[in-house]
């Protein structure tokens, strides 16, 4: 009979003893049913991780308000010590003004002298001697008593102003600082910002692009296993109308078989195909709208913080302009988080996809060992 079957061979049986006989499945087995959705402990442990990063971003916020404050309260500071030092300068300028006060009183006292002098001319040239020496030491003691006022109040006019410039000098040079540090962290912020979205859309753009390339794919060997199916069914119809007539109805019966596995291979290839699309686009859909959730929430603190930060003071601007780059930060990171989820939603679609070209396989396989059962 093995004499038989080689001279009668045809391009089927030719498939059939090429074709591996181990590892063949049942004759009526059919697709494993497995449960659809997203892994649970990945997205939460996706969720857990933005919320973590929306707690330090929130952290570090208030960090930024309490440097605020601490700035604001070095301002008041340096504020409180110009008023002291006005009021200090005020105080000397009250002194001298004293100071002068005796000096006029002094003169006053001179001039009243000499007004006794002139009308008391018939006095003694003793009494007018005595009368020039009080004159001249009146004269010495209030010329020292300006002196020694217009020194001093020089040296603490001078001392004032020289404080009063450095202190406004390093009030000056602080919110320079400041100033130049938050252009540079935004400026910064910016740049980094722009080249990952620019990077973002690439990786979008290549995701679509491999994403279209395994669909095509798995559509090009479906129609490949349909090809081989039907050629398949009909060398296995050639055979059964070269047997006797019971092989010829056990022939027809495994035709019919193979054609009603070939159909729901490929309904269930079709089905998979489209649960695992629509498994991409709901795990797509999720982490986008978590990521607008956490966006619209960072966006909601910068909001408060700058609103705040305008009713205190001007340097306000800067630190929400510092929070709006790390809100952007947020968001950028929510949306690498989204696309790590959907690269592995797509490589959930491959195992999908491999595990039905394995099972088509098998599915051939079977369809061999039966073919050689009915010729023996």
């Amino acid at each position: 009979m093995s004499d038989h079957r080689d001279d009668n061979s045809s391009p089927f049986d030719d498939l059939m003893a090429a074709a591996p006989a181990a590892g063949s499945t049942p004759g009526h087995s059919e697709f494993t049913t497995t449960f659809r959705g997203y892994d649970k402990a990945e997205v939460d442990a996706a969720i857990a991780a933005l919320t973590a990063q929306r707690g330090a971003s929130s952290e570090e916020l208030a960090q930024l308000k309490d440097k605020h404050h601490r700035l604001t309260g070095t301002v008041l500071e340096h504020a409180a010590t110009i008023e002291q030092l006005r009021a200090k300068l005020a105080g000397v300028e009250s002194d001298l003004a004293v100071e002068q006060a005796r000096a006029v009183n002094a003169e006053d006292k001179v001039q009243t002298l000499s007004d006794e002098l002139v009308n008391a001319a018939d006095e003694s040239t003793k009494g007018r001697e005595r009368f020039e020496e009080v004159l001249r030491v009146a004269e010495e003691q209030a010329s020292v008593i300006i002196k020694n006022a217009s020194v001093q109040a020089d040296r603490l006019l001078e001392a004032a102003r020289e404080e009063i410039s450095a202190q406004r000098a390093a009030a000056q040079a602080d919110a320079d600082a400041l100033r130049q540090q938050a252009e540079t962290d935004a400026a910064q912020a910016r740049l980094r910002i722009d080249t990952e979205l620019t990077a973002h859309s690439a990786q979008l753009d290549r995701e679509a692009a491999h994403a279209a390339e395994k669909v095509s794919q798995a559509d090009q060997e479906a129609a490949a296993i349909r090809t081989e199916a039907e050629k398949g069914a009909a060398a296995l119809r050639s055979l059964v109308a070269r047997e006797s007539e019971q092989s010829r109805a056990e022939a027809e019966e495994a035709v019919r078989e193979q054609r009603m596995r070939a159909l729901e291979f490929e309904e269930s290839l079709t089905r998979r195909q489209d649960d695992a699309q629509q498994e991409f686009l709901v795990l797509h859909n999720q982490a986008v709208a978590h990521a607008e959730r956490i966006t619209q929430d960072a966006n909601e603190q910068v909001a408060a913080s700058l609103e705040h930060a305008q009713r205190i003071t001007a340097k306000a601007d800067d630190f929400d302009k510092l929070m709006r780059a790390q809100a952007q930060q947020i968001e950028a990171d929510a949306k690498l988080r989204s696309r790590e989820t959907l690269e592995r939603a797509s490589v959930k679609a491959q195992k999908i996809i491999d595990t039905v070209t394995q099972h088509s396989q098998s599915v051939l396989r079977d369809a061999e060992d039966r073919t050689r059962a009915l010729r023996w």
